[in-house]
């Protein structure tokens, strides 16, 4: 049977990653938001999540602009919005303990511009502080694939979905990979196993389609199955919203 990426290759790729020296950061975040404040953030949370961004800073503003969940949120909001004031924003956290969320902003905002290589130095130093996010090892993946590392993007992938059982998105980029690959056995039984449905499917075609290569019937599969370590009731719920970089 075809194995998926072993314990060893795990261990000897997360050997070979890069890390942004002396970044660190504050291990916990000593901040507490009052009763009142937990309130407002979390509708300011829900107006995220809601798409309604212009609302949501609108919301902040009559926050104290100093805390540090303040701040990422509006770092988040700018960068999402398109406003070149969020690299000042994530650069300001950046010896805070939101390192991790400003290591990944960083990451989307230079692979938004088209910078790869800086996206991969960003996210990884993203991963490397917070090793079981996984929206940090998805879109660690999404920028490796950008670099023409396949091989890593399929790990982070992986790792990923395992990391995260309740979100689609994992799953519909390592069936992008596969569709990208010509591993049609691989993608199928990936199918199969996550009870991805057409919707799903659809999107990781898409993903293939603009990573460079159009789904192919037929193509032979590759050598390594990348659901042999997966459990068989692993079932993936919703994707990770408006996070596109």
């Amino acid at each position: 049977m075809k194995a998926l990426i072993g314990i060893g290759l795990c261990a000897a790729l997360l050997g070979g990653c890069a890390a942004l020296p002396g970044r660190d950061g504050p291990r916990e975040c000593s901040q507490q938001l009052g009763q009142e404040q937990e309130l407002q953030m979390n509708m300011v949370r829900d107006m995220i999540r809601e798409g309604r961004l212009h609302a949501a800073l609108a919301n902040l503003e009559s926050m104290p602009p100093g805390l540090l969940d303040v701040r990422e949120e509006r770092a988040l909001i700018l960068r999402r919005i398109g406003d070149p004031r969020a690299r000042a924003e994530y650069q300001a956290l950046l010896e805070t303990c939101k390192a991790p969320e400003a290591h990944h902003g960083l990451g989307l905002l230079a692979l938004r511009s088209g910078d790869s290589a800086r996206a991969v130095l960003e996210l990884r130093e993203a991963a490397r502080l917070r090793p079981t996010e996984s929206r940090f090892r998805n879109d660690l993946g999404v920028a490796l694939l950008k670099r023409g590392d396949r091989v890593g993007a399929r790990f982070e992938f992986i790792t990923a979905l395992e990391l995260q059982q309740g979100g689609k998105l994992p799953a519909t980029n390592l069936l992008g990979l596969l569709y990208l690959q010509g591993d049609r056995e691989d993608a199928q039984r990936l199918i199969e196993r996550l009870q991805l449905d057409a919707r799903d499917i659809r999107a990781a075609e898409a993903r293939a389609r603009s990573w460079g290569a159009v789904p192919t019937p037929g193509a032979a599969p590759a050598s390594d199955d990348p659901l042999a370590e997966l459990p068989a009731e692993a079932n993936m719920h919703t994707a990770m919203a408006n996070e596109a970089p």
